[in-house]
């Protein structure tokens, strides 16, 4: 199976200019790993374990405060110049887990590394899905299949199935900061059917 591919899910009809010009002016909270020591890949809450939109780690990862495993939107979802993303949302065939918009600097990369995306499940059961804000032709995403690495360049106005258990690393070498919205969805038969249909 492919570690990285488009999925078969409709278009969006809503224009994302105004939608990262919003993000763009936001805060963000860096993303707290080893392979982040400059602050350069931060994120914000869509979608989460807090109503905090800078809160956006996971009860019991990586000494994170919070303290509810009750997820909630964050107001980030009834924004009015976020509303492309609820549209993107709307097409993917699944209950979410965490929804967040992760930010890459521009001229910065992401060494190569490996994600639990949920270490309290059985593998498969939490999947996550990569949709472009904001990127460009110079913003790529190698991932390894054994020694093997395979380089992508996922497009603004496609969804992806990106495997993160699977060694991979980003480079953003644009004059701009690089926006994707990272979905992180419950597996069931309809997303099933869209992942299988898609290697």
């Amino acid at each position: 199976m492919a570690n990285c591919f488009e999925l078969d899910l409709p278009q969006y009809k809503q224009s994302l200019r105004d939608c990262c010009g919003f993000l763009d002016n936001l805060e963000f909270s860096a993303v707290k790993t080893k392979y982040n020591a400059k602050g350069n890949w931060d994120a914000v809450s869509i979608r989460g374990y807090s109503d905090d939109i800078s809160n956006i780690l996971k009860p019991g990862v990586l000494k994170s405060n919070v303290k509810t495993s009750h997820l909630r939107w964050t107001e980030l979802y009834n924004t009015p110049s976020l509303l492309p993303i609820k549209e993107i949302l709307s097409h993917i065939p699944a209950e979410f887990e965490r929804v967040r918009v992760m930010r890459l600097r521009s001229g910065t990369k992401i060494s190569k590394h490996t994600d639990k995306v949920d270490a309290s499940i059985k593998k498969g059961d939490l999947v996550r899905l990569h949709v472009p804000l904001k990127t460009g032709p110079n913003v790529t995403m190698s991932l390894w299949k054994g020694k093997n690495a395979y380089t992508y360049n996922l497009e603004t106005g496609n969804y992806y199935y990106v495997d993160v258990s699977s060694p991979h690393a980003v480079d953003n070498s644009e004059d701009f900061d690089r926006l994707h919205l990272v979905i992180d969805c419950y597996m069931n038969p309809r997303l099933s059917n869209v992942i299988s249909s898609g290697k």
